[in-house]
């Protein structure tokens, strides 16, 4: 066999989604993606084939580290998409050298570290992204509410408006106590921005919060203004977009957990915990 590594911008996304769903198909989450679900992924993810790597084993994809380029909003680190290798070809080092070119790539481009989730209970790469360096940063919540948690009662003259990304503040911390995941990030969302609903409530005199939720019901953001919570604000989000949408659950992933306010609303709600994650960064 013969290997070599190269960046993904010569693979097309046919052979990148192939690679992932070959990767992880004996998974604790399988992973069965679609054309379409593999480009809204690299889409909401901020996918970057020039900072992308694949071992091409006889031609065939063996392993690959999706990245992103350096995100400013997150120092300069870079966010680790996926990480996989082919059944047929681990505990060959392969993770090892994509990481070197994906570092060594990151650093010719001013990036200043990585950064990743992985489910906690994957001992084994946990253990390896230690041996790479990365450090569990933050535990991260992944888990489910029903459309119509929470109080109904409305705070009186809420509306309702339908928003674009560029609606929402620049100036995220009156409303977030920890920084969003980059999945669910403002990138994330300008970068689907045609498969995102977002919802603001308001009253007359100012907003109050929002909700931000992908097409597969998956919120990304339920942000109410510090000082305005506890007022069934949350709830009422929940509810309008439910009714927008028809959805009856919506999961929401990665919740840090020191994010006090949100996950109290969300026990309060009778959020049912699906998996947790871990962030875990490595920095240059």
């Amino acid at each position: 066999m013969t290997d070599e590594i190269v960046d993904c911008r010569a693979l097309t996304d046919d052979r990148l989604c192939a690679a992932m769903n070959a990767a992880f198909s004996d998974y604790v989450v399988p992973v069965t993606m679609t054309a379409e679900t593999f480009t809204t992924f690299r889409l909401q993810r901020g996918f970057s084939a020039e900072h992308s790597f694949a071992v091409l084993a006889d031609g065939d994809i063996a392993a690959f580290w999706f990245s992103s380029a350096p995100l400013p909003a997150y120092g300069n680190r870079a966010y680790t998409l996926s990480v996989g290798t082919d059944p047929a070809h681990r505990r060959k080092g392969l993770s090892r050298r994509l990481f070197q070119a994906v570092v060594n790539k990151q650093k010719q481009a001013a990036g200043q570290g990585l950064q990743l989730e992985v489910i906690t209970t994957n001992r084994h790469a946990i253990s390896a992204y230690e041996t790479f360096g990365f450090r569990t940063c933050r535990d991260l919540r992944i888990c489910e509410v029903p459309a119509n948690a929470g109080s109904s009662a409305c705070l009186e003259g809420l509306t309702f408006e339908t928003a674009r990304v560029e609606d929402l503040p620049v100036d995220e911390t009156p409303f977030f106590d920890t920084d969003p995941t980059p999945q669910n990030a403002r990138t994330a969302l300008e970068g689907l921005t045609e498969r995102v609903v977002i919802v603001v409530a308001r009253t007359d005199e100012e907003m109050l919060g929002w909700i931000a939720v992908y097409e597969d019901f998956s919120v990304a953001q339920l942000a109410v203004k510090k000082g305005r919570r506890r007022q069934g604000i949350g709830s009422a989000l929940l509810r309008e977009v439910s009714r927008r949408m028809q959805a009856v659950t919506f999961r929401l992933v990665n919740v840090d957990r020191n994010a006090t306010a949100l996950n109290a609303f969300l026990d309060r709600a009778g959020a049912q915990d699906i998996l947790r994650q871990y962030d875990m960064r490595l920095v240059f």
